[in-house]
Parts: C-alpha cells; sequence; structure tokens
C-alpha cells in the first residue's frame, strides 16, 4: 500500500524546525538583539578600560587596545550565542537559560583570548583590572538586555504581534493531543480545531463533511499527527480526502516511523529513502575532527591547568588514595582504553559489577560531590584526547559490565562505537546526563547517540561544545 504524503515531518521539524515565529519580526528581533549584544560589549571593553584607569590612575589613556579586545570578544560570544540559536525571540522568553548562556559564553570567550595572546605570543600590556571592570559591565548590560526582551516579548505575544497559523490537527482518537499542541505553539502554529479518526473508523476519515465540521474551513493548514501503524488505512483515506481542500497539508510521524524519517533524504529512481545509518566517516572527515580534537584539548589544558591543580590538591587534602582515577572503557570499533578522571569517590571500582553513582552515594567524597556535579572530574580525559583514544565530541563511554548489560538489551547499542567516544555529546546537552536507573533512559541516551553519529559534522561539534558549558553550568542529573 503507497501512503499518499504531501510533505513528511518528522517530530523535530514540526517543532524544533527554522519555522518558529514566522514573518519578519523574528529575524527583526534576532537581528537586533545580536546587535545590541555586540554594541553593549564593545563599549564595556572601552568603558571599563577609561573607568578603571581613571580611578586607579586619574588619567584617561588611549582605549584603542580595549576597543580591539572588544570587538573580538563581542564577536566570540555573539557567534557562540548564534550557534545554540539562543537569539530566537522563543528562546529569549527563557531569562534563566539566557542567564546560563551568558555566564557560560562571557568568561570562555575571555579564556580563548587570553589563549590566542599566550599561543601567538602577542606583546601586549593588558591590565587585569580593567578586564575585570569590562567583564562586569559586559555582565550587567547583557542581563540587562533579557530583562528589557524579557518583558517586550511577554507584551509583544499578549498583543498578538507575532503572526501565527490557524492549524486543524488530525490524529488518533487514543492519541494524547497536548504535546503536541504546547510544541506546536512554539513553531507559530495555534491548534485552533482537533479531528480524532477511532481504529476501524473509516467512514469518519474519508468523508469531506466531516472535516468541514471540525472547522478545515477557518484554518490555514492541516497538520496529521500519526502514531497508530495498526489502522495505516484510515490515514491513507484521510489524505485522500483532504486532497479535496484547497489548504497544506503536513504529515508528522512518532514511533519508528518518525525515527526513520529524520534519516538524511535521498532520491533512489523516483522514491525517497531515508538514510538511518550514516556510512563510517571519511578520510578527511576523520582529519578534520582530528584536528580540531588535538587543538581544542592543548588549548583547554593550558587554561584549565590552574584548576586541575587545584582539584588534585584539593582531593589530596579531603581523602587518602589517588588523586587519578583509570577504568578500563571501549572505544572505537571496541577497542579497550585506560580513561583517566579525577578520583571522585571512596573506592575505585573497574570490575565487572560495577556500580553506577546514584543521588547521595555514600561512596563520593566531598570533593567528588563537587567535581562530578561539575564535570571536573573529566577534565583529565583532554589527555585520552591526545592520545587518540578518545574525542572532544562524541558518545560518552561506559564501563566494561554496563556496556555488557545494555548491549544485551539494546540493539543499537553497539552503533554508538562507529566513531570515537567523547568528554561530551550530543545526548549530554539534551539531558541525557548522569545515572541511567532504567533501560528507557539508556535507550533515550543511545538514539541521541545514534543521532549524532548519522548528523556529523565539525560545526555540530563546536556547537556541542559551546552547548555544553551552559549545560555543565545547569547541574541537571549528575552527581
Amino acid at each position: 500500500m503507497t501512503i499518499p504524503v504531501e510533505q513528511n515531518w518528522g517530530p523535530h521539524l514540526s517543532v524544533k524546525s527554522d519555522r518558529k515565529w514566522f514573518g519578519f519580526h523574528s529575524i527583526a528581533i534576532t537581528c537586533i538583539a545580536a546587535a545590541f549584544d555586540f554594541v553593549v560589549l564593545l563599549a564595556a571593553s572601552a568603558a571599563g578600560h577609561l573607568f578603571y584607569e581613571q580611578m586607579t590612575y586619574g588619567t584617561l589613556a588611549d582605549p584603542s587596545r580595549y576597543i580591539g579586545i572588544g570587538l573580538l570578544v563581542a564577536t566570540i560570544f555573539v557567534l557562540a550565542m548564534f550557534s545554540v540559536h539562543a537569539y530566537r525571540p522563543s528562546e529569549m522568553f527563557s531569562f534563566r537559560r539566557q542567564l546560563l548562556l551568558i555566564v557560560a559564553f562571557l568568561p570562555a570567550a575571555l579564556f580563548f583570548l587570553f589563549a590566542v595572546i599566550l599561543f601567538l605570543k602577542i606583546d601586549m600590556a593588558i591590565s587585569l583590572g580593567a578586564i575585570v571592570t569590562s567583564a562586569a559591565l559586559s555582565l550587567s548590560g547583557l542581563t540587562a538586555l533579557r530583562l528589557f526582551w524579557y518583558r517586550y516579548l511577554n507584551r509583544a505575544m499578549a498583543r498578538a504581534v507575532f503572526p501565527t497559523r490557524r492549524v486543524l490537527l488530525v490524529c488518533p482518537g487514543a492519541m494524547s493531543t497536548e504535546p503536541v499542541v504546547q510544541r506546536a505553539a512554539l513553531s507559530g502554529l495555534s491548534v485552533e480545531h482537533t479531528m480524532r479518526i477511532s481504529e476501524g473508523d473509516h467512514s469518519l476519515a474519508s468523508t469531506s463533511d466531516a472535516y468541514v465540521k471540525s472547522g478545515i474551513g477557518d484554518v490555514d493548514e492541516v497538520l496529521v499527527a500519526w502514531s497508530d501503524y495498526g489502522n495505516l488505512r484510515a490515514l491513507e483515506e484521510c489524505l485522500n480526502t483532504l486532497r479535496q481542500f484547497c489548504v497544506p497539508v503536513n504529515v508528522m510521524f512518532g514511533g519508528v516511523v518518525g525515527d526513520v524519517v529524520e534519516g538524511f533524504a535521498q532520491t533512489v529512481g523516483e522514491r525517497r529513502v531515508f538514510q538511518t545509518h550514516r556510512p563510517p566517516l571519511e578520510l578527511y572527515e576523520r582529519g578534520l575532527k582530528r584536528a580540531f580534537d588535538i587543538a581544542f584539548s592543548i588549548a583547554a589544558l593550558v587554561v584549565m591547568f590552574p584548576i586541575c591543580a587545584a582539584v588534585a590538591v584539593a582531593i589530596k587534602l579531603d581523602s587518602p588514595g589517588p588523586i587519578f582515577f583509570a577504568q578500563s572503557r571501549k572505544g572505537y570499533n571496541g577497542r579497550t582504553f585506560r580513561i583517566l578522571k579525577f578520583r571522585s569517590m571512596s573506592v575505585m571500582e573497574n570490575a565487572a559489577d560495577v556500580r553506577q553513582a546514584t543521588r547521595n552515594d555514600p561512596r563520593v567524597t566531598r570533593v567528588g560531590g563537587f567535581i562530578r556535579s561539575t564535570s571536573l572530574d573529566e577534565l583529565p580525559q583532554f589527555w585520552n584526547v591526545l592520545q587518540g583514544d578518545m574525542s572532544v565530541v562524541g558518545p560518552r563511554p561506559h564501563a566494561l559490565a554496563h556496556d555488557d548489560l545494555y548491549g544485551a538489551l539494546i540493539a543499537q547499542y553497539a552503533s554508538r562505537r562507529h566513531v570515537k567516544p567523547g568528554l561530551t555529546g550530543w545526548a549530554q546537552i539534551n539531558g541525557c546526563r548522569g545515572e541511567t536507573p532504567t533501560v528507557d533512559r539508556m535507550v533515550d541516551r543511545v538514539r541521541h547517540d545514534i543521532w549524532y553519529i548519522n548528523n556529523w559534522s565539525l560545526w555540530l561539534d563546536v556547537k556541542i561544545v559551546f552547548m555544553t558549558m551552559g549545560t555543565v553550568i545547569g547541574r541537571h542529573n549528575a552527581y
């Protein structure tokens, strides 16, 4: 049976696509918000220098050097915010998330600046006091801007400034529509009417009067959300009947079909096919990823060395035992390696019965609890990256005991080893951190890892690195 579909939408396209906030309003707000941030950071750099010089030495020095610093910091910060789509109006509604991103990306931009100066051996007499003053002014200015945007966008929504498209939602009778309605609202879609097609009720699906009574004449488009694959005949008749109406029809699949249509689409003959497993990275792609790993790891180890030294001293003073902890893990193509971590527990488990850390785990030391929640215990793994056993971004490696357990329970689990394991990954920035008390939690993590492998690009790695900074500050599910 052939299902006539006007346009296939995977779940990620239906609720997280670039059609959010239709029209000129979205583009204007995005550009203006980015421009304001750039100007604030540039002005804060110059003003911080002038203020510090005036208060310290009673003179007004040439601010051109700090304007140059401000240009570099502002450019890095704005690009980082763009990489996580933080300037979208829907993202600007989350004041807490915006603050987390600012606190993460502003110091990161400054660290990157210092790393460039250090590696290029640029002779610059930079006043630390002026930098601190500029950073404080930048943080205050960016926070004030977020308060402005938060209030403005709420008023704009109340006055219906942003255009929306009215939708007729067609779905199976037993399907819960609340999640679809809520996420559709973030995509500029307003569900005005809902039409449910019960199992076996083919007459309703094939009767044009039923759609008229459901309000198809009052909407701009139709969204069919389908997950009842035992009732495909009703879906086929529904789509055939909808061809009679002059409205766009979009289909959103759930379950296994939804996962398939998220894959890369290409044409074979006259048919569209979806690639569910991409081929291994080609030689130039592996070289590009390796070059990024080496450059980023060296810069991170240099910049984070004082923090690593402080953590090492704290571990030694807090509890007896070594500073580092090494554990066997499986890497690319199943090859075993020894992963390095700062010791965060009072035990050194590396056997067949390794137990995951849980909330309030008595094995976790006082210092260990802090470095685990902030992911500082993972910093020694940059050495694993330099050795070639790991990558900066990739699926997180698990203990061998957990590999054996989940490998027998989850069919796609071994597919995670088609790339090198990473310090962070797509799963981690999407909330899949910490303990996996149920198989479903691990299935969700594996699903994100497979998506990353199938959609890898250098830009995706850069995006994940920036998003990880905000995720670490949130300290979700890490203990």
